[in-house]
């Protein structure tokens, strides 16, 4: 019991850190004694004939690709350094471990010794950190150069992945480490969470596997894995494409105009609800407005084409009789965002109150007594009051309308197409549709998907880390 009482308190992202830099140098052990067998390094010649793959280090024996050298040895030296930063950071993580005992014992010096260990784990945190993502991009990166020059043969099959495995089982430990205490706390309502996590992981994270379908010539005949790899060549032949420009023009103005439009109506219908004094009137109108959202778009889009027929149309009847001519609207490619983005703001801005106002009745009423006690007017209300309390969702919902800038509602804009409004109506996902579905080129199309997907991603973690620096409501 006494060796019990002295033992230090060991954190688990030492043994996490320790766990990854160890995979990390078994990996690269292993990956050594293979290239090597009986030769070396330096005698390792490049057969593709024979299906022979060489590794990182393989590869700098090859005097042939001098730009492959120096990119590799950049990438190694890279990968050299996330190690040093890892060790580093155990051996920070030695050192900072602390004796409670002793720390009990000590109270004069109690409180410098805790400072000084809190300084020590932020930088052993920012090296581990730090030494994981490069240690995690440093193969992504290779596979993304040497997809680039279309000799998927330079690829290592066996390195990448387990390096990638390493570094994620790590991470999780790491993060494991920081919710420890709640996990502790509330087990049961995370063991409550495993049947959603397991089913996110199936459904969403498995069949990540059918990414590489966008980097290869995919045959259904020979499978995923079968099918020849042809690596960056779906991207590049998007990019020279004569519709690649006119596509993203149109779908990222298209979802520009939406959100100057559509994103705050649905935020002023929400304030004049909230002011609505009759509390049925007020359900009686909310269920008015939320009930184009249950319009399925074959339905809204044939409304649509009654309502603006150029012969029967009500809106055009309306135009002759204010002595006016008929206008084909859809037959014009300058009416197609207008006519997109209207009906939609008629179809779902009262569904995207929902949040708003249950923000607004979550307000304390004591805050509007006070403020008529104060003499403030309903502007005043809403100013001060209303739109402060709503500022957190609002810039959330705003995050995540960045974040979908390239993507569209496909179902709507292919049926609302027409020979005449190509130039406006053709989007990446109509164009998608077209080249997939129909033309049955998979690659191709799961290429732009991945691309658009990407550029997505990028917005929305741009957008949010201005909401951050800017001390707003963030997403993460």
């Amino acid at each position: 019991m006494k060796g019990d009482a002295g033992m230090k308190k060991i954190p688990l992202r030492f043994w996490a850190s320790l766990a990854g830099f160890s995979a990390l140098v078994v990996c690269m052990l292993l990956d050594w004694v293979e290239i090597t067998g009986s030769r070396t390094a330096l005698q390792l010649q490049f057969s593709p004939e024979k299906g022979e793959m060489s590794t990182l280090i393989g590869f700098i024996s090859r005097p042939e690709s001098p730009v492959l050298q120096n990119v590799l040895l950049i990438f190694i030296s890279l990968l050299v350094l996330a190690l040093v930063f890892i060790i580093i950071s155990i051996l920070l993580q030695v050192f900072c471990i602390v004796d409670e005992n002793k720390l009990g014992a000590d109270k004069s010096g109690a409180g410098k010794l805790i400072k000084n260990t809190k300084n020590t784990e932020k930088l052993q945190q920012i090296l581990l950190i730090t030494g994981f993502s490069i240690t995690a991009v440093i193969p992504l990166a290779f596979i993304i150069y040497t997809m680039s020059i279309n000799d998927p043969s330079l690829l290592r099959p066996s390195l990448i992945p387990v390096i990638q495995i390493a570094v994620s089982l790590a991470a999780m430990c790491l993060a494991i480490d920081k919710v420890r205490h709640a996990v502790k706390k509330d087990w049961q309502l995370y063991i409550l969470l495993l049947p959603a996590f397991a089913m996110v992981f199936i459904f969403v994270y498995l069949p990540m596997y059918g990414i590489q379908v966008a980097f290869r010539d995919f045959k259904a005949a020979f499978g995923i894995a079968g099918s020849e790899w042809v690596g960056m060549t779906n991207f590049t032949d998007f990019f020279a494409s004569y519709y690649s420009t006119r596509l993203l023009v149109n779908t990222f103005l298209l979802n520009v105009y939406g959100l100057l439009w559509a994103f705050p109506i649905p935020i002023i219908m929400a304030l004049l609800l909230n002011q609505l004094p009759w509390r049925r009137y007020r359900r009686f109108t909310q269920t008015i407005i939320y009930s184009p959202h249950f319009i399925s778009p074959v339905v809204m889009v044939g409304i649509i084409f009654l309502l603006l027929s150029p012969t029967s149309g009500l809106v055009n009847r309306l135009i002759e009789w204010s002595g006016g001519t008929p206008i084909a609207f859809m037959l014009e490619s300058s009416w197609f965002r207008t006519i997109f983005i209207a009906t939609d703001v008629w179809q779902h801005a009262g569904w995207n109150t929902i949040l708003y106002i249950a923000a607004l009745t979550a307000i304390d009423p004591s805050l509007y007594e006070a403020a008529e006690i104060d003499g403030a007017n309903k502007l005043q209300k809403i100013r001060h009051i209303d739109i402060p309390h709503m500022m957190p969702i609002i810039i959330m919902l705003f995050i995540l309308n960045c974040g979908a800038m390239l993507s569209s509602n496909t179902d709507k804009a292919l049926l609302m197409q027409t020979t005449a409004n190509i130039p406006t109506s053709d989007i990446i996902g109509v164009y998608v549709y077209r080249m997939g579905i129909v033309g049955g080129m998979y690659s191709y199309t799961a290429a732009i998907n991945l691309l658009i997907n990407v550029i997505n991603f990028f917005l929305i973690i741009s957008v949010n880390w201005i909401a951050r620096r800017s001390k707003q409501a963030s997403l993460f």
